[in-house]
């Protein structure tokens, strides 16, 4: 497990040299231009809990809230209840 991890270490760390190799020859401003708007674009959404609504993060925070206080089903006893209503 160690040994893939730092494979594909090593493979994404190979291809963010050859893109910035690729990156320093450029000389069309427009590539370069459309390469600034994409990193803009991936830095202002870094973190996935700006782009969801309010109804959302209360909703999770009061999932853990109910894990905080132990309100929490069993996975066996979800798939009981299911097969009780649905026959499944």
């Amino acid at each position: 497990m160690f040994k893939e991890y730092i494979d594909c270490n090593m493979d994404i760390q190979i291809e963010k040299y050859k893109l910035m190799e690729w990156l320093m020859s450029l000389k069309d401003e427009s590539v370069i231009s459309k390469l600034n708007t994409i990193k803009n674009s991936i830095s202002k959404s870094s973190d996935w809990a700006d782009d969801i609504s309010e109804t959302e993060k209360l909703l999770i925070n009061a999932g853990l809230k109910d894990i905080e206080e132990g309100n929490t089903f069993t996975h066996e006893q979800v798939m009981k209840e299911i097969n009780e209503a649905y026959g499944i």
